[in-house]
Order: C-alpha cells, then sequence, then structure tokens
C-alpha cells in the first residue's frame, strides 16, 4: 500500500455536540435583527430540511452560508446585511465548534508515523477553511502530515460523490486504487465507492456496517490493518 486517505470528522477527531455552538448562532443574530432566536432557529432547520428532503447534493446549497444568509433576506434583512451578519454568525458557531473538538490521544503521533511510510490525504464533506481550523487544532499545522485536503471546494458535491475519488486518483498520479486504503466512519458516505473502484477500505466505527474490507473502533488500530496488508 502506498497511500491512506482519512474522512476527517468522526474519523481523525469527534466534532462535539453542536447545540451550543447553534445557540451562540442564533443569539448573536438575534441581538443583530431583534428577530427572536428560537424563531430564527425554527425557520432556518426548515430551510436546511427542505433541501435535504429535496435530494440537493450541490455543495453551495447544503452550506450553512447558504442556509443562513436564505434565512436572514427570507425574513427581510437586505441581502449585503444578511451575507455580512451569516459570516460574523458563522465564526461564532465554528469557534465553539473548534474549540471543544475531542480527538483521542496519540492521533498526532499515530499520523506523523504513518507519514514516514505512507501518502495521507483528507477527504472531507466540510468546506476547506473550516476543515484547516479542525485538522490544525489537532495537528497543529495539517500541511506537515497531510499531502492534500479534497473537499466540497474542490468537488462542488458532498460525499457520497465520484468527483472525490476522481480527484484522489489525479493527486495520486501513478498510485492504482488497489495501494489506496480509504479510512472513514460511514460505509454510504466514505467507502462504497471507493471500494467500489478498487480501494482498500476501513471503517471506524463502533457498529458494522455495509461491505468493508475490515472495520476497527479505533483510529489506532489502523496499523493492525496495515500490518494485514
Amino acid at each position: 500500500m502506498k497511500a491512506i486517505i482519512f474522512d476527517a470528522d468522526n474519523t481523525l477527531y469527534k466534532s462535539p455536540e453542536r447545540e451550543s455552538a447553534y445557540r451562540e448562532k442564533f443569539l448573536y443574530l438575534e441581538k443583530k435583527t431583534g428577530i427572536d432566536a428560537s424563531k430564527l432557529s425554527e425557520k432556518w432547520w426548515k430551510i436546511v430540511k427542505d433541501v435535504l428532503n429535496d435530494g440537493i447534493n450541490d455543495a453551495r446549497m447544503r452550506s450553512r452560508e447558504y442556509s443562513t444568509k436564505k434565512l436572514l433576506v427570507d425574513l427581510g434583512v437586505e441581502e449585503k446585511e444578511a451575507e455580512k451578519l451569516t459570516n460574523e454568525a458563522l465564526q461564532i458557531f465554528w469557534k465553539n465548534i473548534t474549540e471543544r473538538l475531542q480527538f483521542e490521544d496519540g492521533t498526532k503521533e499515530l499520523i506523523k508515523n504513518l507519514k514516514e511510510k505512507y501518502i495521507l490525504g483528507v477527504a472531507s464533506n466540510e468546506y476547506r477553511k473550516n476543515l484547516i481550523k479542525k485538522l490544525n487544532k489537532v495537528f497543529d499545522d495539517w500541511r506537515i502530515y497531510f499531502r492534500f485536503l479534497v473537499s466540497p471546494d474542490d468537488t462542488g458535491e458532498l460525499k457520497p460523490s465520484e468527483r472525490y475519488y476522481e480527484i484522489i486518483l489525479k493527486k495520486l498520479d501513478g498510485i492504482r486504487p488497489e495501494e489506496i486504503v480509504f479510512v472513514g466512519d460511514s460505509w454510504e458516505k466514505d467507502l462504497e465507492l471507493a471500494k467500489k473502484i478498487g480501494m482498500k477500505t476501513v471503517l471506524l466505527s463502533e457498529k458494522k456496517e455495509g461491505e468493508p474490507d475490515y472495520w476497527i473502533k479505533n483510529i489506532k488500530d489502523i496499523k493492525k490493518i496495515l500490518k494485514l496488508l
């Protein structure tokens, strides 16, 4: 094996419960607009659910930027002001998430050791700027350990999407799918398409699902799997 691609959330780290971050976001918007935070929250979730129910996989429309700005405009906030408030509110949201990020002891050392033998990459549904904030929380500087990131900024879509694997293979020019390991916490989002094109797949989860080649409960167990390959 020559390369390992990791999903980010719930693989390299775990994001905390987001209730606190959402609460801070909507309280800030309440302060700025005078619209009750509970009303903002209710209407925002409806916008999100409508997008999901319509089966939309467009990364822009699935983003918090899109749904938050739409919320404010729909409630009568002028567009430029809505964009400004959206950016400010989401800065508060992501600060809350990043500060409370959780990760296994030894994750940084594990990745450091793997980097000595394999090309490492990250493929995430998180937009690049927020993905980098999270990775740097764990690794100080993600660029020391990972050759590249693939995010919705690159694909225009969210996983599951063939675009992720097309870009990964392009970045790993000369490396065959059979020489790549993909590690993720979701069979449907991360691993099903990876296995279909020939990559080795490792499901990192408390429960089994799908048909991954290997299943582990702790990221440190990836070392055991690599010895089998």
